[in-house]
């Protein structure tokens, strides 16, 4: 099934508002919800996760000035494509001022699942942009861990029209050793955060150190600092503990 989402976040009154909104089944947006200066839209959708022949195709625009909280209902289940698969495409475009934090919730791929995914970000020097995305072995809970064919998600980010950013994660169990040291070395989750922003925000969260991470020795860490950004990078056994860790680096940056 292709379906289609096209958001568009602008000013009103002020205060961060959607202005043009599209979707096809089965994605659904949450009423919006301002609580506070930051606008936060939720993607729902009708159906149970990604199945057989799923292509989805966002497009997320930000207008100057304002401030997004994007996020999902639930977490993302990739279940058994059989000998096919599913895809998703998402583009993402700031103008000068916007911050956009986009918070997916984690993705689980089911035994014999096949996914690729690609979001490209367009920003401009000024704009601000954070990304938190996890991804679980399967369905751990069940004895599940890497039974999943083929996982592929590539996260590019570019500043006015110049790729500073590139995130490429290809995971194929039946050709890598995804338990072993490099991949996820024994953990069943991992978590990537980037953030670019100002220079201030930047080097707060390279000396950025959540309790979350002194306090539970299940978790491990690394940070870079990318040719524009800052990377975070998680390897933990909960889905939980890193969406905890990347809450703490979202409120140090004033983005959530």
């Amino acid at each position: 099934m292709a379906t289609e989402l096209k958001l568009c976040i602008g000013m009103r009154s002020g205060r961060s508002a959607v202005t043009e909104r599209y979707f096809t089944s089965p994605l659904k947006l949450g009423i919006p919800n301002m609580e506070t200066d930051r606008l936060k839209v939720v993607l729902m959708m009708a159906s149970a996760g990604i199945l057989k022949g799923d292509e989805f195709c966002y497009d997320i625009a930000c207008g100057a000035g304002t401030k997004t909280l994007l996020t999902e209902q639930s977490y993302t289940k990739i279940f058994d494509t059989g000998e096919g698969g599913a895809n998703r495409r998402q583009k993402i475009s700031l103008e000068d001022g916007a911050s956009l934090y986009y918070r997916s919730c984690a993705t689980i791929p089911f035994e014999g699942s096949a996914y690729d995914g690609d979001i490209r970000v367009s920003l401009k020097e000024g704009s601000e942009f954070a990304y938190a995305d996890i991804l679980a072995a399967g369905r751990v809970g069940m004895g599940e861990r890497f039974a999943f064919r083929h996982y592929r998600n590539r996260l590019c980010v570019e500043v006015e029209n110049r790729p500073v950013f590139l995130e490429h994660c290809l995971l194929e169990p039946a050709h890598m050793a995804l338990e072993n040291m490099v991949f996820f070395d024994g953990y069943t989750h991992q978590g990537t955060f980037y953030f670019y922003g100002n220079e201030e925000k930047q080097k707060k969260l390279l000396a950025f150190r959540p309790a979350s991470f002194a306090e539970n020795e299940g978790i491990f860490y690394g940070v870079s600092q990318g040719f524009r950004g800052v990377c975070v990078r998680v390897l933990a056994n909960t889905a939980q503990d890193i969406e905890n860790s990347f809450a703490a680096m979202a409120q140090l940056l004033d983005v959530e």
